[in-house]
Parts: structure tokens; sequence; C-alpha cells
């Protein structure tokens, strides 16, 4: 009887073990900068209302809540120079998932702004206490399904923060650290295949009269 209850109890520490010491943080740029709200994420040129097709949103505009926030982020500072766009954010980033690891964009009559979010809860990152984590915010319409299936999309610059216990009262929020960025329209692949050709054209050409 002993021994079965000494063997539950290991059993449960080596359950807890790895959510023991973790950082967590927080999806949310409403409650930035004191309350005043964070960065906000808006329209680029050409880019849907809803992210997939229809009339179009005013360039510099915040989103409306047909977007979701996602986080690709990993351990510690790596030199990372990725500045905002519509690709994929650098490979050494990992795509966060679970509770909390995305945010839905919210109307502009929830926030009282356009281009806010608010993660439901908090998001445990898996970085120990005392470290910082790198990461980079993506954007893409909730009906696209994810990132990589959007024709209107973007992400963040990198930007570095720490995460903090899950005690703690105030988890670090996203909106604090990141650089607003827009949602871009990805032209389709036959479009840059022409502007390719196009630019070559150009270029023979010049050659041909020099």
């Amino acid at each position: 009887m002993k021994k079965s209850l000494v063997v539950g109890m290991l059993g449960l520490a080596a359950v807890a073990a790895p959510s023991f010491g973790q950082g967590y943080i927080w999806l949310d740029n409403y409650d930035s900068h004191g309350g005043d709200g964070g960065p906000l994420i808006t329209y680029g040129s050409h880019v849907y209302l809803n992210g997939v097709s229809g009339a179009f949103g005013a360039v510099g505009v915040g989103l409306n809540s047909s977007w979701t926030v996602g986080i690709y982020f990993v351990e510690g500072t790596p030199s990372i120079t990725d500045p905002a766009g519509i690709g994929f954010p650098d490979p050494r980033l990992s795509l966060g998932t679970g509770v909390g690891s995305t945010a839905q964009v919210a109307s502009l009559s929830v926030f009282g702004a356009a281009g806010c979010f608010l993660a439901a809860s908090c998001f445990n990152t898996g970085a120990p206490l005392g470290s910082v984590i790198t990461a980079e915010l993506v954007v893409y319409p909730t009906a696209a399904g994810s990132y990589a299936y959007a024709v209107c999309r973007g992400h963040s610059a990198p930007f570095v923060m720490a995460p903090v216990a899950p005690s703690a009262p105030q988890k670090p929020l996203v909106g604090d650290y990141f650089t607003g960025f827009s949602a871009q329209w990805i032209p389709e692949p036959s479009i840059l295949a022409l502007a390719g050709l196009g630019g070559l054209s150009l270029w023979l050409l010049r050659r041909k009269k020099a």
C-alpha cells in the first residue's frame, strides 16, 4: 500500500514537473501601456475587410473582428533580422499552440478601437522563469483557418519579452513590446511571375540598347 502510494506521488510529480517554473505572457494589446492601448494591427492596401473577399478595408485603420492573432517564438535572443511582412516568421521561431496562443481581434464596438485584441487566457511559453523569449506576432483571417492558408496576412518585427510565473498578478502584455504592423495582400503566384518576367524584359531591353 505504501509502495503504491509513493509510486503514485512520484507519477504526479513527474506530470507536474514540466509546468513548474515555466513563464507566461498575455496576447493583449488592449490593456497595454497602462490601459491606454498598445500598437494596433491595421489594414494595408488591397486587403479585404474580412480578409477573404469583397470590399477593401481602409488603409491604416485597425482590423475588425474577422481576424485572428497568433504568436511564433523561441527561448533566448537569437540575432534575428526579420522586418514585418507577409512571409513566414524567421524559421528559428516556432508556432505557439494551446491555451492563450491566439486571440481574436475585437470589433470597434467592443474595445472602442479597431485593431485591438485580448486573449481569453494567458499563454504558457514553456520557457523557464528568469529567461526571455524572442517572438513575432502573426495575423490572418479567422476564416482562413491558419496563417499559411491566408490570402491576406502579416507578421510583426521580432521583439523580446520576459515571461513570468503563473501566480504573478500581472502577466507581461505583448502590446507593451511589439511594434504595430499591417495585414497585407499576398499577390497571386502568376502575378509575381509576370512581374518577374517584366523586370527581366526591361533588363534585356536596356542591355540591348547599351
